[in-house]
């Protein structure tokens, strides 16, 4: 059987692209350029990268889902640092901010479960020794979001110097996010790979493997608001709100076999 390799590279589908690689013969290297879909047979074009391709008689290819986010709430992350005439000074403001946060926002609706504060860091500065302090606040509906944000905002002491605020929707908890993106994510890569073992005029196979893992390294997994939340590998914020996240994305790396004629 002549040895020929062919690369369909950013296809669209749903509004996703997807990549996608056939082997037919002995293990290769592929050549491709950034063309849509390119034939490689023999020498390389000019422009092109290489990839490894290391399963003969195999189809692999990326299986996309998308579903908007679960649960959402709300995670702020407010970073500051206090200056003060005593490092024993700074650990009485730390007191008094504490207590005002709690309970400005326990007026807010926000539980002392959703508010936690980091380990005071400290750093030397021009005027003395400074500490570093982060506070994160978990807000569960998007209704209270407002209120918090300006109890946070309008809180300024004198002892409050390089005050920085970002918010983040996220998942409550992606877990039971998964199983469903799984399967979607799996039975686009296996409507991707019917259709490329139809052009390629071969049968299509049982799965080989399965990978979140992209060619260029590993996606950090999505964990939830909490230190407690478990991480999931293979999700993903997408982020189609602005800075904002509407929705969490899977990507899988299908490898089927190639049955033989």
């Amino acid at each position: 059987m002549e040895k020929w390799v062919r690369s369909l590279r950013d296809r669209t589908r749903g509004g996703w692209r997807f990549r996608s690689l056939v082997t037919v013969g002995t293990a290769m290297t592929l050549m491709f350029t950034l063309a849509e879909t390119t034939w490689a047979m023999g020498a390389a074009q000019n422009n092109t990268g290489t990839l490894n391709v290391l399963a003969a008689n195999t189809i692999t290819v990326e299986g996309v889902a998308t579903e908007p986010i679960l649960n959402p709430v709300t995670e702020i992350n407010e970073s500051m640092t206090i200056t003060d005439s005593s490092v024993q000074a700074e650990f009485k403001d730390i007191g008094t901010l504490e207590q005002h946060m709690r309970s400005t926002l326990k007026k807010d609706g926000i539980v002392n479960g959703n508010i936690w504060f980091s380990t005071p860091s400290f750093t030397s500065g021009n005027s003395g020794t400074q500490v570093n302090l982060q506070i994160n606040v978990i807000v569960p509906k998007a209704s209270q979001l407002s209120n918090v944000l300006t109890s946070l905002g309008s809180y300024d002491p004198n002892f409050v110097q390089n005050n920085f605020m970002n918010e983040q929707v996220v998942p409550l908890n992606p877990s039971a996010m998964w199983p469903q993106l799984y399967q979607e994510a799996l039975n686009n890569a296996k409507s991707q790979a019917e259709t490329l073992a139809t052009e390629a005029g071969v049968q299509l196979g049982q799965v080989e493997a399965i990978s979140t893992v992209q060619p260029s390294g590993v996606l950090q997994p999505l964990s939830g608001p909490y230190p407690t939340s478990p991480s999931v590998p293979g999700l993903q914020l997408v982020y189609n709100n602005g800075t904002q996240a509407g929705e969490v994305m899977t990507q899988l790396y299908v490898t089927f076999a190639i049955n033989p004629s």
